[in-house]
């Protein structure tokens, strides 16, 4: 019995030494572990043969790295990679994972952490936007197919240095590739709003100068009542492919923005303060009363706090009568 094609490129299934039996043959299990939350790198070059696909390992692991934390991607073999590819020199690459059944419990459903290649190595890329949760759900499921196809091409390939449980070298021609599931340009069967590949130079196996580098954003599904649609994703750190065939994750700081309250309502004693923010920072509501303005607002009454996600958020004190002021304070 053959893999069911339905399942190709699109899957939610949870694959992990997925098995199959050929009409007289014993069970095989494929190398290539995946399930749903992991990260996969995809590592492609312009008319060649063969595709190379690796499970970088799990996505919560790099959204809730220290800032500055300095990953190495183990799981990258250089001798798979030049088992691949004749040459590093034009590499198109990029990372991407889908909270997908069976769900982490840490993320929302259909939380997706893709990455962005920067257009000038010393500059963050331009985020992804968020979408509401059927829209990540559909782009999603492409995504969680490259994680699947490797597993399935696993299954049918010979076991050896080229199919390990980390990562595979995959025939262009196999009957699960992965590159139909990327797309050229790559976004994912059109579904995502941009080419998700990073490319390195022509020269770049000799010219150490020329890095390559692609950020990672985390996208939760937004949705239109929290105003966190066509938001951007939070930053989560940025990947860089080295011309020794490395490749490394160093965990991203937030951004200090100041915020903007964007409205203050009032119903009896309870005040709700709205307001803009960036992903990643933590916020504090501030409050006194007109004695109070002759102090900094550092030293202004503390109230609750909140982590900002890029979109709007509120914070609440409850008060009895009098005037009241308020200020947000932001820390990374």
């Amino acid at each position: 019995m053959k893999p069911n094609p339905r399942h190709n490129k699109c899957s939610s299934w949870a694959v992990a030494g997925l098995a199959w039996i050929a009409a007289g043959k014993a069970l095989v299990a494929a190398p290539f572990l995946y399930a749903p939350g992991d990260l996969v790198l995809t590592v492609r070059q312009l008319g060649n043969a063969s595709d190379y696909v690796v499970n970088v390992g799990r996505a919560s692991a790099f959204s809730t790295a220290a800032p500055g934390t300095v990953i190495p991607i183990a799981n990258l073999s250089v001798a798979q990679l030049n088992s691949a590819f004749p040459s590093l020199n034009a590499l198109k690459w990029s990372v991407a994972g889908a909270n997908r059944p069976p769900l982490d419990p840490a993320f929302p459903a259909q939380t997706l952490w893709v990455t962005a290649p920067r257009s000038d190595p010393n500059s963050v890329a331009a985020p992804w936007q968020r979408k509401g949760q059927f829209v990540q759900g559909n782009i999603g499921s492409q995504i969680d197919g490259i994680g699947v196809n490797a597993s399935l091409s696993s299954s049918l390939l010979p076991g050896g240095p080229d199919n390990t449980a980390t990562g595979v070298v995959i025939p262009t021609s196999a009957p699960y590739a992965v590159g139909p599931v990327l797309g050229d340009p790559a976004n994912y069967a059109g579904q995502f709003q941009g080419d998700v590949e990073a490319l390195t130079s022509d020269d770049f196996v000799t010219d150490a100068t020329k890095p390559s580098r692609s950020d990672l954003f985390e996208l939760q599904p937004g949705t239109s009542a929290a105003g966190t649609l066509n938001q951007p994703g939070r930053h989560l750190g940025t990947f860089e492919f080295k011309n020794d065939g490395t490749l490394t994750f160093t965990a991203a700081s937030p951004s200090v923005v100041a915020p903007r309250i964007t409205q203050i309502t009032r119903q009896g004693d309870l005040t709700t303060v709205a307001f803009t923010t960036v992903a990643g920072a933590n916020y504090r509501l501030r409050s006194t009363d007109a004695a109070g303005l002759a102090s900094p607002v550092s030293q202004w009454t503390t109230g609750s706090s909140v982590l900002g996600d890029g979109g709007s958020k509120t914070l609440q004190e409850t008060s009895a009568g009098g005037v009241r002021f308020f200020a947000i304070e932001v820390n990374p």
